[in-house]
Order: structure tokens, then sequence, then C-alpha cells
């Protein structure tokens, strides 16, 4: 399909738009998250992409002004993601953030797992992430973020409502912030702003 044929659809299916823009569907699907890409979702639940910003994406890739945005190499400093177990929190946490950073692109995960793929995925320059959860726990996050220097871009955060001794007897990284909750929301914003400038 060339940029004639694609003047003559108003939409697209993920798996055309990955074809067109020779990447996967998943990163299409990511893009669409992002904003980089304008879509709706059918009555079924499958997404639709505009073809509108599917054309000035092309035409950017073949024209070379700008890159096309790829969700891998390097952060994205832009990203934020939230990681708790907890929904409730999760929502307060990103009324927060969004209230503060109007122009921020927020990820929520609800477990450790999700929560590395999204920061593979996503590269979010803050992670923002609670200890006690099921699965995989904010501790072993941590670790393995820390230990793996192709995250040494990424800001960690953490607000967990545990001890001082209990996170001690546990023990997390040198150097990464901890707030107990209830969150200290200056201290949090202070720091979010200082990870995204």
């Amino acid at each position: 399909m060339d940029l004639a044929e694609l003047n003559k659809m108003s939409e697209l299916t993920t798996r055309q738009t990955a074809k067109l823009l020779n990447v996967s569907v998943r990163t299409v699907q990511l893009w669409v998250e992002n904003g980089t890409l304008q879509a709706w979702k059918t009555a079924g639940g499958h997404r639709r992409i505009s073809v509108g910003s599917v054309q000035q994406l092309l035409e950017e890739k073949q024209n070379k002004q700008t890159p096309v945005p790829r969700p891998f190499g390097g952060t994205n400093k832009s990203s934020v993601l939230l990681v708790d177990d907890d929904q409730d929190t999760l929502l307060l946490y990103k009324m927060l953030v969004s209230s503060w950073f109007p122009s921020l692109h927020i990820e929520t995960a609800t477990n450790g797992v999700d929560a590395l793929v999204k920061v593979g995925a996503l590269r979010p320059c803050v992670l923002i992430t609670d200890l006690q959860m099921p699965e995989l726990d904010g501790f072993a996050i941590l670790d393995r973020l820390h230990n793996d220097e192709q995250y040494d871009y990424l800001t960690p955060i953490v607000i967990s409502g545990m001890s001082h001794a209990e996170i001690a007897a546990r023990g997390i990284p040198d150097g990464i912030p901890v707030l107990h909750k209830p969150i200290p929301v200056d201290e949090l914003k202070s720091l979010i702003a200082h990870a995204v400038h």
C-alpha cells in the first residue's frame, strides 16, 4: 500500500499500520497509548488508527525530517510509570502527577512483572513504586533495574507504608528516595520535577 492508496481510506487496523510503518503490532499499540498515533476502539474492542496520523509518520519517515519515534533506545523524558497493586492508590497518584505535569504521559502497572515489561517498552524517566506487591514486589523490581546498567537513565522513587526498619531489613539500592504513606506531596512533586527537567 502506498500513500495514494492510503488517501482513499479513513482508518486502518493495527496490523495494517504495523506493515505500513515496518514496525511490530506492539509498537503500534504503544504509539497509540502514548498519543503518537490517533486511534479509537470499535464496539468489538478493536483499535482503528487514523489514516492522517499514519500519513504524517510515513511522510516524516520518508523525508527524514524527524525520526519516527521508537519506544526503545534512550529514555522517554515525557513518560512516568506508577506501580502499585491498589487501584485507588494508582488513581490518586495519576491524578496528582497529571495535575502537576499535564504534558507527561502516565502509565500504570499493578504488579512487578507488568512494571518491568512496561519499563522495557516505554523507557520512562521516572518509576514510582510501592514495595509490597504480589508476584514480583518493589524490592525485586529495584534490584533488577539497579543491577542492569541499561536502566541507568531511570529515576526510581519509592512510596511505601513500611517502616524505615522494615525497609532497611530487606534492603534497597543506595540513593533511591523513599517516601512514606501518607504521601508527602510537595516532596514527591519536587523529585519528579527534578527528574523530568
